[in-house]
């Protein structure tokens, strides 16, 4: 192997063994560090390996062990630069080694790039690359994308929300290949220089035996380069172009450990004592003014709502949570906590950042709970998408059915029947939207907001308040108001939650959020919409009651979420949203499209010169004048991808004069015997080895004179013209 081909065969393997570090380095809060270290990896695998190949000359196996030290010096490097929870670089790189793997999926994507959560990623691309460049420098071609293919495969299956379309995995995959492809050896006869098969001393085959091995070994190499890898690749690249479909890739880190559950108070809980004392500052905001989530309540037992007590731990980069809205604002606050108890994190909508403090984050309900311990006396910035319900929504959304959201419709035993009938004469009938309106309709109009009542959102207390639309109910806080509504509205058949929220607070770019700017409120799963929140608190407020703040009551009474749920709810964005959806069939073909057109490059980048280079084994083998025609084939396709004329009634002498005259510097005296040896083959005319082998040398120089002779696309284009297989397998043009 020549110097240029070594070093380009080396590339062509490290591109293989990196390709799967766009996709790795997507579950990180800093891609691009940890895109560096998994590329750098691969490199300086191959560059390892090759040596230690040339070192165990012979048994080309023992270069993947001979390896590791160089491995080890490596993770220690990056132990010391990224450390860990463990101190020291060797103590650190060791514990990486030994818990890497465990850590990556107990840990929310986009966790910090650390030596702990990167020892795993940087193992799997160092063995990818060392067993490829074995396997290369053995001479098998094919194989040498395997390992890479393999750990790209995996890291697709390892972050299916965060990881996007595998586009650039894909293209370095296809690259690597073209390369090996170029370089590969074309000494030998058979399959064996494709890698797929391994011949032992005394069991070569030979006539017929031999003869169907190579057929059967052709149609291998054929069917890996056309179907498997572009298969592989595919599924990387399409990783996050389906994100339409309702199938989704199973998330192996929600399946590997369940999450430690968290024992905290019930948010709903600080409520009522909060309405009666509105003046307390909680936390102080800088940036748009927009309301704030604290916690969602998703699961009911009878006497209490219940936030999600698991949380998985994460980076400052957080997916985005179950069912947000399609239409939402971007939208970046920070946040200095003064009185907030717990440590549940508020944010604006659904975060997607947060920096300044650690986060766990419960990726169905979108609820942050702080890792550092309580939020009080700590400052951090977060970012979120806020729902931007301007417009009017569609009327006639569906709500969300399924056993995924079983959840969202359980009632306890133990409800009083007059729940039931009260959901049903409020709710009425209709589409689910307008039975959900109704539900928070009925709360506003038929109570009143009464500060400082008594705490308790249960089956009890609701039965207690709640009275039969039509009549004059007592008064509550938003506690009993947000569960009323829920508990009504699974009643109704509408999956349902409470949320507790903050006010934006009273300022202007710097703003007091204190306690009477506390809320909660209901929210209905819709149908390609999301949770969309409803308002069931009452503005009219009990006489008995102390009088809000000035500024609590010049914003609604404090007591409601400023996205406005009935009156600012987005339809028209909604609605377009909807109608998307129903078209079913034609986003289905938007979303399949791509990807059939993605795999058909990548089987042309693979296949055609996979293909090419299997005819070319006819110009090797077999019967003497079996190669020279298949020679004269393939110097006809040549002369037809170099954009020449082949008429089909052209014989050889007549097409060897115009090769001549399209190439003035070559020996017109050498291209008349091929043609006559042409003849000869095609008419049975005595040829022997001799003649056979001096045919397929001048063809191979007459093509390569050919392709440097043409314009600088048409040369880049040369392997990969899909036409030639088919010319190929058209006869040979002899004189009649």
């Amino acid at each position: 192997m020549s110097a240029a081909r070594g070093v380009l065969s080396s590339a062509a393997v490290a591109l293989a063994a990196a390709a799967s570090a766009p996709l790795l380095a997507a579950g990180y809060d800093r891609p691009l560090p940890a895109f560096a270290v998994l590329a750098a990896t691969a490199v300086l695998s191959v560059a390892v390996t090759s040596a230690a190949h040339r070192l165990t000359r012979g048994i080309g196996p023992a270069a993947i062990p001979a390896g590791l030290p160089a491995a080890s010096v490596w993770l220690v490097a990056l132990a010391a630069w990224a450390p860990g929870p463990v101190k020291g670089p060797v103590p650190a790189a060791v514990d990486a080694v030994l818990h890497s793997g465990a850590r990556i999926l107990t840990t929310a994507p986009h966790a910090p790039a650390t030596v702990d959560l990167l020892a795993f990623p940087v193992a799997a691309v160092w063995l990818a690359g060392a067993i490829a460049t074995v396997l290369r420098r053995d001479g098998r071609v094919l194989p040498a994308l395997l390992p890479g293919a393999l750990v790209l495969c995996g890291a697709a299956a390892l972050n299916p929300r965060v990881g996007g379309p595998g586009y650039w995995s894909a293209a370095l995959t296809a690259v690597a290949a073209a390369l090996l492809l170029l370089t590969a050896p074309q000494a030998r006869p058979d399959t064996a220089s494709a890698g797929l098969a391994m011949p032992l001393p005394g069991t070569e085959p030979t006539g017929g035996a031999r003869r169907w091995r190579a057929r059967i070994g052709a149609v291998a190499v054929a069917a890996a380069c056309v179907v498997a890898l572009p298969g592989a690749v595919y599924a990387a690249a399409a990783s996050g172009a389906l994100d339409g479909w309702p199938s989704r890739a199973a998330d192996p880190r929600k399946a590997a450990a369940p999450e430690t559950p968290v024992e905290l108070r019930n948010p709903l809980s600080y409520l009522s004592a909060w309405s009666a004392q509105p003046d307390a500052p909680l936390m102080q905001v800088t940036g748009p003014r927009t309301s704030l989530r604290w916690v969602a309540l998703g699961e009911f037992t009878g006497p209490v709502w219940l936030p999600d007590s698991t949380y998985r731990p994460g980076g400052s980069i957080l997916p985005p949570a179950a069912g947000t809205p399609p239409k939402t604002v971007r939208t970046t606050v920070r946040v200095s906590v003064s009185g907030l108890p717990g440590e549940w994190v508020p944010v604006p909508g659904s975060a997607t950042r947060v920096s300044g403090i650690g986060v766990g984050d419960d990726e169905e309900s979108g609820t942050l709970l702080s890792s550092d311990g309580p939020v009080a006396g700590r400052t951090y910035s977060a970012t979120g998408n806020v729902p931007d319900w301007s417009g009017r929504p569609a009327d006639r959304a569906s709500a969300v059915s399924g056993s995924g959201y079983d959840r969202y419709l359980r009632l306890p035993p133990g409800a009083p029947p007059k729940l039931a009938d009260i959901a049903l004469a409020a709710a009425g009938d209709g589409p689910a939207y307008k039975r959900a309106s109704r539900l928070a309709e009925y709360l506003r109009k038929s109570y009143t907001f009464e500060p400082g009542a008594p705490s308790g959102h249960g089956y009890k207390e609701l039965s207690r308040l709640l009275v039969a639309p039509g009549k004059k109910g007592g008064g509550a806080t938003s506690e009993q108001f947000a569960s009323a509504f829920a508990v009504l509205a699974r009643e109704a058949g509408l999956p349902s939650r409470v949320v507790v929220g903050f006010g934006p607070g009273s300022g202007g770019d710097t703003r007091v959020v204190r306690t009477g700017d506390a809320v909660a409120w209901g929210e209905i799963r819709f149908e390609g919409i999301g949770w969309v929140p409803f308002d069931p608190n009452p503005r009219t407020r009990s006489q008995a009651a102390a009088r809000p703040r000035t500024v609590a009551r010049a914003e609604g009474d404090g007591a409601r979420p400023t996205t406005g749920p009935d009156q600012d709810l987005a339809g028209d964005g909604a609605g377009r949203h909807g109608r998307s959806r129903s078209g079913g069939a034609g986003e289905t073909l938007l979303l399949v499209v791509p990807g059939l057109l993605l795999a058909a490059l990548v089987a042309l980048l693979l296949g055609v010169p996979s293909l090419r280079a299997i005819r070319f084994r006819r110009l090797r083998r077999g019967p003497a004048s079996g190669r020279i025609l298949a020679a004269w084939t393939e110097l006809l396709v040549a002369m037809r991808i170099a954009g020449l004329t082949v008429p089909a009634s052209a014989t050889a002498p007549e097409m060897s004069e115009r090769l001549a005259r399209e190439l003035p510097g070559v020996d017109s005296g050498r291209l008349h015997r091929v043609a006559g040896l042409v003849n000869a083959a095609g008419f049975g005319g005595p040829v022997t080895p001799d003649d056979a082998a001096f045919a397929v040398a001048e063809v191979r120089s007459l093509s390569a004179a050919l392709r440097r002779s043409r314009p600088l696309p048409r040369r880049l284009s040369w392997w990969w013209d899909p036409r030639a297989p088919l010319w190929a397998a058209q006869p040979s043009r002899l004189p009649r």
